[in-house]
């Protein structure tokens, strides 16, 4: 039995009745820090075991994005585009996977978000090209940034959370 959400709890609790009180109060910033720490703990309370989910997720989309990316590149830009389909494939292969780890799923997706970033800034593509794939690429994160903000909503950042989608309808 995994008991990972129970250990975050006492964790917390903690933090809050042994290390609180013997914070110095007149030092601001562990007086700032200690409840970011004690929040972001109970935070991932909620979310621990839907990490995995978001990792299979993420990198769906980041496989969406490239796989856009790759239908909107020159036919000249072999190259480039062989790199593209070298991530997109393996990428691919990894969200498919039902054996796929969580560690491996995080992996790919930042390996991927880096060739789509490599390919909008490759200097050998046509500067009017470049401008038209990264318009495209900032336009195909909606999503992604959409489920982030949902995911974080608990911190309270967003001025109407309500509006918000709820992670199980990402995941």
């Amino acid at each position: 039995m995994d008991h990972s959400r129970n250990t975050l709890g006492a964790l917390r609790k903690s933090l809050l009745d042994g290390v609180a009180p013997a914070v110095d109060q007149s030092d601001p910033l562990a007086s700032e820090q200690l409840p970011l720490v004690v929040d972001y703990l109970e935070f991932l309370g909620t979310r621990i075991y839907r990490i995995h989910e978001r990792s299979r997720f993420e990198l769906g989309e980041y496989l969406r994005m490239a796989e856009g990316l790759l239908a909107r590149l020159p036919e000249s830009m072999t190259a480039v585009a062989g790199l593209l389909t070298k991530h997109i494939e393996a990428s691919r292969t990894a969200r498919e996977s039902a054996s796929a780890g969580t560690t491996e799923l995080m992996e790919w997706g930042a390996a991927l978000a880096t060739a789509v970033s490599t390919v909008v800034q490759d200097e050998s593509l046509p500067d009017d090209v470049r401008r038209a794939l990264g318009r495209w690429v900032v336009e195909s994160s909606r999503p992604l940034l959409a489920f982030q903000r949902s995911w974080y909503a608990p911190f309270g950042f967003e001025a109407d959370h309500g509006r918000l989608r709820g992670i199980d309808e990402y995941l």
